[in-house]
């Protein structure tokens, strides 16, 4: 078990070592991109990483706070479903209703492996070849269909 101090400590050296990791890695356009925030330019779309003691996760969070708009971004994904596996395979699950720990709803789409940890570091280059692999993937992705939901946005 680890204090709260060692906790945060070790969190923030690993996502700094993946932003590390990934620094040289350029979008699909070429541009010098934080991979750690993806910016999809869409407010309530957001590209996640999340890694604990014992998985790592890629998600897309939709987290518009009209549930209808909301219902409608997730279900443009579900119609963009056949090229979205065709970009970044089939093994995502699609949650339309997600509650988080404090009660607030998204929808979300979301791929993990198991049995690593955030607190071994042996296992973190498993997980940074998972997230950049994914990441590049979902970003190619995005690149290609993006406008689909900047149109719905207005």
């Amino acid at each position: 078990m680890f204090s709260k101090k060692e906790n945060k400590e070790i969190r923030v050296l690993f996502y700094t070592s993946f932003g590390r990791y990934m620094s040289n890695q350029r979008s699909s356009n070429g541009e010098k991109i934080k991979w750690l925030n993806y910016p999809t330019k869409i407010k309530e779309i957001h590209f996640k990483l999340h890694c604990d003691k014992k998985y790592a996760s890629i998600f897309i969070d939709i987290q518009h706070k009209d549930e209808d708009i909301r219902k409608l971004y997730f279900d443009q994904f579900k119609e963009l479903k056949k090229p979205f596996i065709q970009y970044v395979g089939a093994s995502w699950s699609w949650e339309k209703e997600y509650k988080n720990e404090i009660g607030f709803n998204y929808s979300r789409i979301i791929r993990k492996i198991n049995d690593v940890s955030i607190y071994d570091q042996n296992s973190w280059s498993k997980i940074f070849e998972f997230y950049k692999s994914n990441l590049l993937k979902l970003e190619e992705f995005w690149m290609n269909f993006n406008e689909v939901f900047k149109q719905l946005e207005s």
